[in-house]
């Protein structure tokens, strides 16, 4: 993990002029994971339950297009995609992703998230609280497999459990065995 957060950090620039940080030519901006779960917590109060939904949307898009990034830049084997875009997270501070059970044939993966930064945030919750996360997992499951995905949170820091633990499974509606773009 060392050289590739090393690697991470000699790519992350910063143009002072437009006040932009960009990594491998893609903007980012630093967000506290507070703000997000005031965010998340504003949404929650106006839209109850449904709210999750928005942010595992946003998770799946995210981990979909890295995974073509990483596919575009010479990754072509599905666990290596997975295992890039674990570190991509992890590197990100989104947590240490840890892929736990893999099952391609399936499809299905269980993927451990030690110290979710919006798991933190949040503060308790009698419910499951990291639904970027979550969307991440379903996500990278849907873009590796062309299958349709569900992931749910099987275990979450903000219920008392020690980490998050993410379990996603497809569902193969296109008829396609084989992934690819």
């Amino acid at each position: 993990m060392g050289s590739a957060m090393s690697n991470f950090h000699q790519e992350l620039k910063f143009d002072p002029d437009r006040g932009a940080f960009f990594l491998n030519g893609l903007r980012h901006a630093f967000l506290r994971p507070e703000t997000l779960s005031e965010i998340q917590k504003g949404v929650e109060d106006r839209l109850g339950s449904k709210a999750g939904e928005f942010l595992y949307a946003a998770g799946a898009s995210w981990a979909i297009a890295a995974l073509q990034r990483l596919h575009a830049a010479g990754a072509s084997n599905p666990e290596v995609l997975l295992q890039s875009l674990c570190t991509l997270a992890t590197n990100l501070g989104w947590g240490r992703f840890v892929v736990e059970s893999w099952k391609p044939d399936i499809p299905k993966m269980s993927v451990r998230v030690i110290g979710s930064p919006f798991a933190e945030a949040y503060g308790q919750s009698d419910s499951p609280v990291c639904h970027l996360l979550a969307g991440v997992v379903g996500g990278a499951l849907e873009g590796l497999f062309s299958v349709m995905s569900n992931c749910i949170e099987s275990a979450c820091k903000a219920q008392g459990a020690a980490d998050c633990v993410f379990v996603a499974s497809g569902q193969d509606v296109t008829g396609k065995e084989n992934w690819g773009w």
